[in-house]
């Protein structure tokens, strides 16, 4: 008997970082039980972001995902947060009728609170997840104990280079992604004063205007100052620093801002994550607001700097970046290898063993 899973994913648009563990958690899951057994199909599309308001499922939508014939459903990523009953707790007990459980894999939390915590926690011990792999310790701690089977993972954005070679970029350079607060001053000089060093070269580092100032200590700035800013004229920044050029991405396609994404030289923007790779997996140094752009880099083998106050940077603590907002850092990647082995052999044990069960 073979396992059969559907894996439920989506919003690449609105945050392309969702594709770099999305496309891992599909390269583990064909690795593990084959290509012919692994079903992608598209998430509950929950909301819009034309302008920014949160919607629920209109009433016209289809939901099939409760009607599907496989063995496992899997969700992934940040899907644990305060929404995660209101979207997903009819679907996840419709399946489990049908004797149909539910994976998490590369699981985080994000936009929670204690209530919603102890509502979800309620919800998986009366309806635990067949597994769970967390991306960070806390997540692991938190709910792993629900899960008939649970793991202290890592986050799967680390097995780019395992599911996409990149193409090679004849340039020196590193990138620049800030797409949710305003790039900051970026110099090179002598000067002792300088925010951090990278490869013998002092850095410095300014946030300049009062928007700028606010949101670089938040967690996560309201979205629509950024937006109404770039309405403005905005201050040119340099297009190379030091050695090198400079790149820049965004990682939302969605709302297609013209102003706010390409306000500054060498602007990146794509509602596909491969270009993103093959820039972050050739970038000497990634300068970033959100933590996948830092982790897909930093697992190429390159040097990354998250700038944003943010529950999920635990995900890259997870791994040893736990300095990751005061200077670049760089990993391991021998021991990231062996993480995602172990992982997958302990994913792969687990499988078997409850194939076996089937088969008696």
């Amino acid at each position: 008997m073979t396992i059969r899973v559907a894996y439920s994913t989506g919003f690449w648009c609105t945050n392309i970082g969702n594709a770099f563990f999305s496309l891992g958690v599909e390269y583990v899951l064909k690795r593990i039980l084959g290509n012919e057994n692994v079903t992608i199909v598209s998430d509950y599309q929950t909301y819009t972001t034309s302008y920014g308001k949160r919607l629920y499922p209109h009433r016209n939508q289809l939901e099939y995902l409760s009607k599907l014939d496989v063995d496992y459903i899997v969700l992934a990523g940040p899907v644990i947060s305060k929404y995660f009953l209101l979207l997903w707790e009819d679907i996840l007990v419709k399946l489990e009728k049908r004797g149909i459980r539910y994976i998490i894999l590369s699981a985080g939390m994000m936009k929670m609170n204690n209530d919603s915590l102890v509502k979800c926690q309620s919800f998986f011990e009366k309806h635990p997840p067949f597994v769970l792999v967390s991306r960070d310790r806390k997540t692991y701690e938190l709910l792993g104990k629900y899960a008939d089977n649970a793991y202290d993972g890592i986050c799967f954005s680390f097995f780019a280079p395992d599911y996409y070679r990149p193409c090679k970029i004849e340039e020196k350079y590193i990138t620049f992604n800030f797409d949710k607060i305003n790039e900051p001053q970026i110099w090179v000089d002598e000067n002792n004063n300088a925010s951090f060093e990278f490869k013998n070269e002092k850095f410095h580092i300014k946030h300049t205007g009062i928007f700028s100032k606010i949101s670089a200590k938040t967690d996560r700035f309201s979205d629509a100052i950024i937006y109404i800013t770039s309405l403005f004229p905005q201050a040119k920044r340099k297009d190379k620093i030091g050695e090198y050029y400079v790149f820049r991405t965004d990682h939302r396609f969605h709302p297609h801002y013209r102003n706010k994404i390409y306000n500054q030289n060498n602007s990146f923007c794509s509602d596909l994550p491969y270009g993103y790779l093959d820039i972050y997996a050739n970038s000497e140094l990634t300068l970033s607001d959100r933590v996948h752009a830092c982790a897909v880099t930093m697992a190429y083998g390159h040097s990354a700097m998250l700038f944003a106050k943010t529950n999920r940077v635990g995900l890259l603590e997870r791994v040893g970046a736990k300095d990751i907002s005061k200077h670049p850092v760089s990993l391991d990647l021998m021991l990231i290898n062996v993480e995602k082995e172990k992982m997958i052999n302990w994913l792969s044990e687990i499988f078997n063993r409850n194939n076996n069960k089937k088969d008696i």
